[in-house]
């Protein structure tokens, strides 16, 4: 379980496509890490299958390479990086358990001073009723409130913290992004749609 709040980022070094596909990435953390730790990359959340002077390993599942935009991205692409929660740790953004829906794409990009406005398009029109202005969902892993919402598209206001410390910054209009929709709302959507 994480909570949408980055604490670093990586860079990709390299996806191995094959039977078992691997990703590996680079980055330096303030934590330790042992083999068979979670660790959200993109919002997504991978399994530590070995580590070495600064590279990370982990396996993606078939599955996760089909919803995710991991397999987009070029070498050198800037990916979030989040531990999960800890029960004596500080809640600060929204439940995210690392499982993805999909991908969104950058519609438009607004950045400003005070705020950067990103809009996002979206196909699935069953996540229309999950998606609500003042509500939370996560992006790349970012815990963000959704701003504006439409049939096919919403907005987020980013603040410049999280714009400098996340991928955000670099992210380009058309580009694919991961989205996990609100954990509770979906539950609470399942359990009112099969009562």
């Amino acid at each position: 379980m994480f909570t949408g709040l980055i604490a670093a980022t990586a860079a990709l070094v390299k996806l191995e496509k094959k039977n078992r596909p691997v990703l590996t990435i680079r980055t330096a953390l303030d934590k330790p890490l042992a083999v068979g730790d979670s660790l959200a990359v993109n919002g997504v959340c991978l399994t530590l299958i070995e580590k070495n002077s600064g590279l990370l390993r982990f396996n993606l599942a078939a599955p996760t390479l089909r919803l995710a935009n991991l397999g987009d991205l070029p070498a050198g692409a800037v990916l979030n990086i989040e531990f999960p929660v800890t029960a004596n740790g500080f809640l600060g953004g929204h439940l995210v358990s690392g499982h993805i829906d999909g991908t969104v794409r950058v519609r438009t990009i607004n950045k400003g001073d005070q705020n950067s406005r990103f809009i996002f398009s979206f196909r699935e029109r069953e996540w229309r009723k999950l998606l609500i202005v003042r509500g939370s969902v996560a992006l790349d892993g970012i815990s963000l409130t959704i701003a504006e919402v439409s049939d096919s598209w919403f907005a987020v206001e980013v603040i410049p913290h999280t714009l400098a410390s996340t991928n955000l910054r670099l992210l380009r209009v058309g580009q694919r992004v991961n989205i996990e929709l609100d954990l509770i709302g979906k539950y609470l959507y399942n359990f009112q749609k099969h009562r």
